[in-house]
C-alpha cells in the first residue's frame, strides 16, 4: 500500500483507480486538490451567493459519491465540470424563485462595509487587487447566464472547448461563438478601468 506522501505525486487518473478500489486516502487526496478550484468556479459563476461553502460541498460530495461509476478517469475534469454547471443551474432555478435581497457589498446597520484584510498586502496594493478584483467579477456577474458558465469553465475551469461542450451539452461551435462574445463582452467594459491614454 503506498504511504500518505506518495498520493501527492499521483496524476488524477492513478487517484481515480485507486478510489475506486476504496482508498480512502486517495479520495482525500484529491479532494484537497478539487476543492479551492471548485470554490473559485463558484465564486465566478454565482457572485451574489450566500453558500459558496454549500454548493462547493455538495459538488465534492457529489464527486465522490460518483467516482466509483466514472468508467474512464481521464474524463474527469468534463465529468466534474458537468457537476458544477447542474449545481449552478440548479442555483439559478433557486435564485429566480427567491430573489436575493440583499448584497454582500452593502453597508449594515453601522454604515460599515465588512472586508478581509490581506495582511500581505500594503494597503494601496491592496485596494486596488479589490478593486480590479471587484471590476472583474462584476463584469462577470453581468454577462448573460449561459455566456458566463462557458466563460468560467474555459477560463478558470481551463477546459477546453470539446470538454466545455460534453459538460453542458452544448454543440463545440456555440460553445467557441458564446466564449468569444463574452470575451468581447469584457473587453468592452473593462477598457475604460485599464485605458492607458
Amino acid at each position: 500500500m503506498l504511504n500518505f506522501k506518495n498520493y501527492k505525486k499521483l496524476k488524477i487518473e492513478e487517484l481515480i483507480k485507486l478510489i475506486q478500489k476504496n482508498d480512502f486516502k486517495a479520495m482525500e487526496e484529491l479532494v484537497k486538490r478539487e476543492q479551492d478550484k471548485i470554490y473559485m468556479t463558484f465564486y465566478y459563476l454565482c457572485p451574489d451567493c450566500d453558500d459558496l461553502y454549500d454548493l462547493t460541498q455538495e459538488a465534492l460530495l457529489r464527486m465522490c459519491r460518483g467516482l466509483s461509476s466514472l468508467k474512464n478517469p481521464k474524463t474527469f475534469r468534463g465529468w466534474l465540470n458537468r457537476i458544477i454547471s447542474n449545481l449552478f443551474y440548479d442555483e439559478l432555478r433557486k435564485k429566480h424563485k427567491h430573489p436575493q435581497c440583499l448584497s454582500t457589498d452593502e453597508e449594515d446597520e453601522d454604515g460599515k462595509v465588512m472586508q478581509i484584510c490581506d495582511n500581505c498586502l500594503c494597503p494601496d496594493e491592496y485596494t486596488l487587487h479589490l478593486e480590479v478584483e471587484d471590476i472583474i467579477k462584476e463584469t462577470i456577474s453581468k454577462l448573460p447566464d449561459n455566456f458566463r458558465l462557458v466563460m468560467v469553465l474555459r477560463e478558470l475551469g481551463g477546459l477546453s472547448y470539446e470538454e466545455i461542450s460534453k459538460a453542458t451539452g452544448i454543440e463545440v461551435g456555440t460553445v467557441k461563438s458564446r466564449i468569444n462574445r463574452a470575451r468581447h463582452k469584457m473587453k468592452t467594459c473593462l477598457e475604460p478601468y485599464f485605458d492607458n491614454n
